[in-house]
């Protein structure tokens, strides 16, 4: 029954932007299975110090002598990304050197990250991936005055780098179905969920030197049809957040293990909507309303306190066509002041919030009041775009949580 959620043409980051890549591809050294003859430096970062004349990549490498290495890449078996020391690649390049399309990646030595007082370098990050059924390594959780704070470690192993001592888990992820992120404080907690997905290939953890901070956030890869979830609203917390409630047996939801007493943070609904913060009754109706929707994808906070107090927000991809909406504005807002009774997007955007930032992907970004300028500007540009596709729209349920653009940051909204 597992089989069937996995969505082989579906994954999450369907539903998202994709990431800026970080590594700079000049400083990327893809590494061939077998004899490579290179040689590094015993510092902390190491850095590559000379290439043998019989290198099969002598010519491409000779560019990167001098720099530090920063990040490891074996093809389905493991990531580490930090200060690489001399060990940890030599003994992994030696024990994986049959793998093709390995990678070494390299930062100079005035690069912020090594050399930067206001950001120290960080502790090694760790994915490795694992294979299917059990794992061979022992796990600890450390003992804090609060339960809350214990946080999961690796007490032992035979793969040393592959699990390393000492560090914790920072994040379990289980391929197009489920990622849980953040503060796991048993190991029952861990294995428990290795062994539901046990039969799902390519799972990964990862692990952090530094301690964990927060709760556990999880985000879930629904499929189609009913989820099999009911929530309550906490009376004590006025922003009625929906909270997981029951997790139906043998229904998709206890299929995807998800867990009771969590928070819905935000619903996302590919190329239709995302929101973010809303109560109880429209995520229900959301959710409902998109049942028959592939990719579907629930975030759940595990405290409360680790939800930011802002109001709601919606990102919507916005249809061809007119949207029949009026817009208004005064001084410094922007907002939805009516929704017609023909428009496309009734029932999907709420009379009274506020633009934030309107996008046409690869053709123009507008954030703020500063760059939307008023009512009139941008239901111009909305009708002169109507026949474009794939048009995003940002709105704040509050005023004061409407961001502006700084220093030049482009759009980071999710993509719906």
């Amino acid at each position: 029954m597992l089989s069937a959620l996995l969505f082989p043409n579906s994954t999450m980051n369907d539903a998202v932007f994709s990431q800026p890549n970080t590594y700079d591809k000049h400083h990327t050294l893809p590494l061939p299975a077998g004899y490579l003859g290179l040689h590094f430096s015993y510092t902390v970062p190491c850095e590559l110090r000379r290439i043998d004349k019989e290198s099969p990549i002598r010519d491409e490498t000779v560019e990167h002598v001098g720099r530090l290495a920063f990040h490891l890449s074996i093809p389905n078996k493991i990531d580490i990304d930090g200060a690489l020391d001399h060990k940890t690649v030599t003994s992994l390049l030696s024990q994986y050197p049959n793998i093709p399309d390995r990678k070494l990646m390299f930062k100079n030595k005035n690069d912020p990250l090594f050399v930067s007082d206001d950001n120290p370098p960080q502790g090694l990050v760790t994915t490795t991936v694992l294979p299917t059924g059990p794992i061979h390594a022992s796990f600890r959780s450390s003992r804090g005055v609060f339960k809350t704070y214990n946080r999961i470690y690796v007490v032992s192993s035979k793969m040393k780098f592959e699990f390393p001592v000492g560090h914790f888990v920072s994040k379990l992820i289980i391929p197009n179905l489920f990622e849980l992120e953040g503060g796991l404080q048993t190991p029952d907690m861990l294995l428990q969920t290795l062994n539901h997905f046990w039969g799902v290939p390519n799972r990964k953890i990862v692990f952090q030197k530094e301690f964990p901070r927060g709760g556990v956030s999880t985000k879930i890869l629904l499929p189609k049809g009913p989820t099999g979830i009911l929530f309550y609203s906490d009376f004590e917390d006025k922003s009625g957040l929906p909270v997981v409630s029951t997790v139906l047996v043998e229904s998709s939801a206890w299929q995807l293990n998800v867990p009771v007493d969590h928070t819905i943070k935000k619903v996302i609904i590919p190329n239709e909507i995302t929101i973010e913060r809303m109560g109880r009754r429209t995520v229900e109706r959301v959710m409902e309303d998109y049942s028959e929707v592939e990719g579907r994808i629930i975030v759940l906070q595990e405290f409360r306190r680790d939800i930011p107090k802002a109001g709601a927000t919606i990102t919507l991809t916005l249809p061809t066509g007119p949207l029949g909406i009026v817009l208004a504005s005064l001084g410094d807002c922007l907002w939805v002041k009516r929704v017609k009774a023909d428009s496309q997007l009734l029932y999907k955007i709420p009379a009274g919030y506020c633009v934030e930032s309107f996008v046409i992907p690869g053709e123009l970004e507008l954030m703020g009041i500063e760059e939307v300028l008023s009512a009139t500007y941008l239901s111009q540009i909305l009708n002169d775009s109507s026949h474009i596709s794939d048009r995003v729209l940002v709105l704040q349920q509050n005023k004061k949580d409407v961001r502006k653009r700084c220093n030049g940051t482009r759009f980071e909204r999710e993509l719906v």
